[in-house]
């Protein structure tokens, strides 16, 4: 298919006023566990991806999905996810992770029929991205009377099974997301911080045991800005 830390934290699963259990959606066949916080559902569709199937060729249906997290009354993130509904389709992916001036790229696999690529931009014009890549989300966003950031990075992850099992997540967040403690090796761009790639790894980590498994079920990681923001109960 071709296709370290402040002083102030505010933590999307850290907050006593939010319920004891985190809510739980289906995209296709994954059951995802969002971290809890006030999250509003946007757009839904279906669709198809054309692999090759060694060879033969295929068709994988998918399901995609988005969620806004609203906090301090502001849009704080945007999460997309697409997911193939099943498998049983044998899948030589195509490993196209590759970056470019504006994102940075990492690809966590050598296998050359296999996908895990993870990747990360500098911030972005968000009306601008979203009217390009995501035009159901901003329409979405409007007709909830939700207000686009002026700027927000995309943190993405692609992965595939040779199984015919796949699932890309790409959360969009204003510019102050820390993302997770941790070292990171790898040279980024000044404006992505070491903590975003660290809690994309973890994020890559929690799609692929998704992918991989037969439930589906995954949790993804937490979410972090350097501001005091408020937050609230989680809404679908």
């Amino acid at each position: 298919m071709t296709r370290r830390l402040f002083p102030v934290l505010v933590l999307a699963a850290a907050a006593a006023a939010l319920p004891a259990h985190a809510e739980t959606v289906k995209v296709g066949r994954a059951s995802i566990e969002l971290p809890q916080g006030t999250w509003k559902a946007l757009a839904s569709s279906d669709g198809q991806d054309a692999v090759d199937g060694n060879g033969t060729g295929g068709i994988l249906p998918t399901e995609t999905r988005s969620f806004a997290f609203i906090s301090g009354g502001r849009v704080m993130a945007i999460l997309y996810v697409d997911s193939s509904k099943s498998g049983g389709i044998p899948v030589n992916w195509l490993n196209s992770c590759t970056g470019n001036q504006t994102v940075h790229a990492l690809n966590l696999t050598k296998d050359p029929n296999a996908l895990e690529c993870i990747r990360a931009s500098i911030p972005l014009k968000a009306e601008l991205y979203l009217k390009r890549a995501m035009p159901e989300v901003l329409s979405r966003m409007e007709s909830q009377g939700l207000a686009v950031p002026p700027a927000m990075q995309a943190i993405g992850v692609t992965v595939g099974s040779s199984g015919g099992t796949s699932m890309h997540v790409n959360l969009l967040v204003v510019p102050g997301f820390l993302g997770l403690q941790g070292e990171e090796a790898s040279s980024l761009p000044a404006s992505v911080k070491p903590g975003q790639i660290v809690w994309a790894r973890q994020l890559a980590a929690a799609v692929k045991g998704s992918v991989y498994s037969i439930s589906g079920n995954m949790t993804l990681p937490p979410v972090a800005f350097a501001a005091p923001l408020v937050t609230s109960s989680t809404s679908q």
